[in-house]
């Protein structure tokens, strides 16, 4: 299993590692909302000039909000800890060129579903509610503008914080503003 070579290569890793003094605010005051896509996983931090420490990474399926979940969802809720409890003053969202939520198949997914044993009849969503719910979309770039004035209403967080919507593209890392915010 994939878990016994994580727990050993943990084990060769702290008998080397040095544990640097980190504070859970991050420096930079910055929170960045990004799709959890492995492609992104080093890629991401180099394109953007990061480092451990500098600013909160939010990663979320499409780097998105789902349909419904604009007001309460989690992603919200994680910003507003960052927010009120971390310091964070601006954020970016940042989705990604050839994310796999942008071209979401019903049958694909019902498919996937059942042939691990969930019905998904029995599932509250149906058809393309279904789709909705896992945030599927089409369009990054109009996907992660969307995100972005999510977050910028929502009646949960403080106006006046600069929320950001960019696209990265997952070959060459280079960076395209959507909507600066102000």
């Amino acid at each position: 299993m994939v878990i016994d070579e994580i727990l050993a290569a943990n084990e060769t890793f702290g008998s080397k590692h040095q544990p640097a003094q980190l504070s859970h605010l991050p420096r930079r005051r910055m929170a960045v909302v990004t799709c959890m896509d492995t492609r992104l996983t080093h890629l991401f931090e180099e394109a953007l000039g990061l480092h451990r420490g500098e600013v909160l990474q939010l990663r979320t399926a499409g780097a998105t909000i789902p349909e419904g979940q604009e007001i309460n969802g989690d992603l919200i809720r994680s910003l507003a800890g960052a927010i009120y409890l971390l310091g964070v003053r601006e954020v970016a969202v940042i989705g990604h060129t050839e994310c796999g939520l942008s071209h979401g198949d019903l049958g694909h997914v019902t498919a996937s579903m059942q042939a691990l044993g969930v019905d998904p009849a029995a599932f509250p969503e149906q058809g393309d509610d279904l789709l909705r719910w896992l945030g599927t979309f089409h369009d990054v770039r109009a996907n992660t503008a969307r995100t972005a004035r999510a977050i910028r209403t929502s009646p949960y967080l403080p106006r006046g914080i600069p929320v950001h919507a960019l696209v990265i593209d997952v070959h060459s890392g280079k960076l395209e503003m959507i909507e600066r915010g102000e």
